[in-house]
């Protein structure tokens, strides 16, 4: 198999099942987020147990088929068992290291960061991307500001390794990050919970295709990791 890469430009959608949703709704908004153009989903669930998560991984699955990437937050078992395309792990999750030796570079390895510190660690350790936030004020954590597009001009100032943003992003913010610097974008309410989430991510991919990214030179000192060449 053939090494995965991670397109040009991201727009990842973030996986969350409301209290009592049924997962067959979140499957058709998922669909639809793809359809407009969403090119990587992250299947997050922690409210899910074991089994539940498991289910729910392998139908996203089913349901992107060949038409985007999927992610599995953390659970490097539940990727493997359904063929993902890799693991999306958190800040305080597996070692990316432990997580390469099941698949090599045949699949992709996100790692959460909130930090230079952690972002310089996490491109050392040969993640393929990373997704930083928190970037704007979000409605799981009111009254706390997000860090901004600076944040993001900061770590890709010192990181070859690619960068999603995450936190807050909806489509009048989604250029701003991608401008700063990073690969692209990463939501959750702002396709899941619009009226139509097929036009929000076309809406959403427009933004990020259009946003003018200046590519700058990386910082003397910053690590140029091995797989940075297979993923521009």
């Amino acid at each position: 198999m053939s090494p995965m890469s991670l397109p040009r430009r991201v727009l990842c959608l973030v996986t969350a099942l409301d209290s009592g949703e049924d997962p067959a709704s979140l499957l058709a908004s998922i669909k639809a987020a793809v359809r407009g153009g969403a090119n990587m989903v992250q299947v997050r669930a922690p409210e899910l147990e074991r089994t539940d998560f498991f289910n729910l991984a392998a139908a996203v699955v089913e349901t992107v088929g060949d038409d985007a990437l999927v992610m599995i937050n953390n659970r490097v078992d539940v990727a493997l068992a359904v063929s993902a395309a890799g693991v999306q792990l958190g800040e305080r999750g597996p070692a990316v290291k432990a997580a390469r030796r099941f698949r090599g570079n045949e699949w992709l390895i996100g790692r959460s960061v909130h930090s230079l510190e952690g972002a310089l660690k996490a491109e050392t350790d040969l993640a393929d991307f990373l997704v930083l936030g928190t970037l704007y004020e979000t409605a799981s954590h009111p009254g706390q500001p997000g860090a901004g597009p600076g944040f993001v001009r900061e770590i890709t100032a010192m990181v070859r390794t690619p960068v999603i943003g995450i936190g807050g992003i909806d489509v009048d913010r989604a250029a701003d990050v991608v401008s700063a610097g990073a690969r692209g974008v990463a939501v959750i309410g702002a396709i899941l919970h619009a009226e139509d989430p097929e036009r929000a991510a076309a809406e959403l991919r427009t933004a990020i295709e259009q946003a003018d990214h200046d590519e700058r030179p990386t910082m003397q000192g910053a690590v140029t990791p091995s797989h940075e060449v297979r993923n521009r």
